[in-house]
C-alpha cells in the first residue's frame, strides 16, 4: 500500500508518513508535532473509506463464492421434464400465453388489413374460450365450434349480403326510419330476424350432419361460435366505416375533425371487438338453447326453433334500437339478456343431470 500524504494540525504541513500507516500517532518531521491521523477530517474520511472499501472486498468476495457454488443452469432455468409435461397441460398457462404473446406475433404479419383480420378473430377466440370452458363447460372438441365461427363470418355474412340484393329498398331503410317505432321494427324484423336465422344456419347443419348425435351441451356452444364468426367478420366493414368517418370529419373540420374521428374509431374498434362480439353470442347462443333443448326433449324442433329465433330476434333487435337512442339502456339489455342465456343454460343443465339420473326401463316393464 503507498505511504499516505498527512497534514500536520500545528503548523499544517504536509508530508507522507514514513512507515505502513500507523492509526495511532504519527510526528511531524517540520515541527515535531505528534497526532493521530484520525484527528484529522482528512483522516478520520480516509479511515472510512478504508473500512468500507474493505468490508466491500470481503462482501464481493463472499458473493463470487456463493455465486460459484450454485447451479447456475438449475437455477436460472426451471424447465424440466416434469415442468414441462405439467406445462403443456396446464389451461392458464397456455390461456395467458394466448392473450399475452398472440396479439405481438399478429404485428408481425405484413399488411394492415390482414392484422385487422386477425385481431378480430383473437377477440372472438377470446370469447370463445371463455363461453367454452367457464360459462358452458363444454369438455368436447373444437371441430365443430370452430367451423361454425368459420361458415357463419364467411358464407353466412355473404349469403346475408346477398339477400339483402332482393329485399326492397323501404323495408333495408326501415330501422333508420325517422319514427322509433318504425325504426325499432327495422331493428326486429330486418336486422334481428335475419342476422339470427344466418347464425342458426351452421347449428341446423351440424345437427342434420351428425344426425342429432352430438350432446346438447355442444350444440349451444356451436351456436355461441357461429354468433362469434359473424361478429368477427361484421367488425372488420364497421371498422372500414370508422376510418371513412374519420376522413370525412378531417376534410369538414380539419385537425380537430381529425383527431375526434380517430378517437371515435379507436373507441368503436375496442367496443365491437369486447362487448359487441359477446352480444352475438348471447343472441346466437339462445337460439341454440331451443334448438338444444328440443334435441333433448325429442319433440317439437320446428316449433323450439321458431320461438328461440324470435326470442333472440327481439332481443337484438331492441337492442340496436336502444344503443341508437339510449346507450345505457342498451348496455342494460346486454346484461338482461345474458342472464336470460345463463338461466337457460342453469335449465340445461339440469335437465340433462335429471336425464342422466333417470334408469332405463327393464325389458318386461
Amino acid at each position: 500500500m503507498s505511504p499516505r500524504t498527512l497534514q500536520c494540525r500545528q503548523c499544517g504541513q504536509h508530508f507522507q508518513e514514513s512507515g505502513p500507516g500507523d492509526e495511532q500517532a504519527v510526528r511531524c518531521p517540520h515541527c515535531g508535532h505528534e497526532f493521530s491521523p484520525l484527528e484529522t477530517p482528512l483522516g478520520k474520511l480516509e479511515h472510512a473509506l478504508r473500512t468500507r472499501l474493505a468490508g466491500l472486498r470481503t462482501g464481493l468476495a463472499q458473493l463470487a463464492r456463493d455465486i460459484g457454488e450454485m447451479d447456475l443452469r438449475h437455477e436460472i432455468l426451471p424447465f424440466d421434464e416434469r415442468n414441462v409435461r405439467g406445462l403443456s397441460r396446464d389451461f392458464v398457462f397456455w390461456a395467458v400465453i394466448f392473450l399475452g404473446i398472440v396479439p405481438l406475433l399478429i404485428v408481425t404479419i405484413e399488411g394492415t388489413d390482414a392484422q385487422l383480420t386477425l385481431f378480430a378473430l383473437f377477440f372472438a377466440l377470446v370469447w370463445g374460450v371463455i363461453f367454452k370452458r367457464f360459462i358452458l363447460n363444454d369438455d368436447q372438441g373444437w371441430q365443430w365450434p370452430l367451423a361454425a365461427l368459420f361458415f357463419t363470418g364467411i358464407a353466412g355474412i355473404g349469403l346475408l349480403l346477398l339477400l339483402y340484393r332482393f329485399f326492397p329498398e323501404g323495408y333495408l331503410a326501415l330501422p333508420d326510419h325517422e319514427s322509433p317505432l318504425l325504426s325499432l321494427l327495422g331493428f326486429v324484423f330486418q336486422v334481428g330476424v335475419w342476422e339470427e336465422l344466418i347464425k342458426a344456419l351452421p347449428l341446423l347443419l351440424v345437427l342434420r350432419l351428425t344426425r342429432g348425435r352430438l350432446s346438447p351441451l355442444h350444440l349451444v356452444t356451436i351456436g355461441v361460435f357461429s354468433g362469434l364468426g359473424f361478429a368477427a367478420f361484421e367488425n372488420l366493414s364497421y371498422g372500414e366505416k370508422a376510418v371513412a368517418s374519420t376522413h370525412s370529419m378531417a376534410e369538414f373540420f380539419g385537425e380537430e375533425g381529425l383527431s375526434a374521428g380517430v378517437q371515435r374509431a379507436m373507441i368503436i374498434t375496442m367496443l365491437r371487438a369486447l362487448s359487441l362480439v359477446f352480444c352475438h353470442a348471447v343472441f346466437s347462443g339462445i337460439v341454440a338453447y331451443f334448438v338444444a333443448k328440443a334435441l333433448l326433449e325429442g319433440e317439437k324442433m320446428g316449433a323450439h326453433v321458431v320461438v328461440g329465433i324470435a326470442a333472440a330476434s327481439i332481443l337484438h333487435g331492441l337492442y340496436d334500437w336502444l344503443a341508437v337512442f339510449q346507450s345505457t339502456l342498451a348496455a342494460l339489455l346486454a346484461g338482461l339478456s345474458f342472464a336470460m342465456f345463463y338461466g337457460y343454460l342453469s335449465r340445461l343443465k339440469v335437465a340433462l343431470l335429471l336425464k342422466a339420473d333417470i334408469p332405463e326401463a327393464l325389458p318386461g316393464d
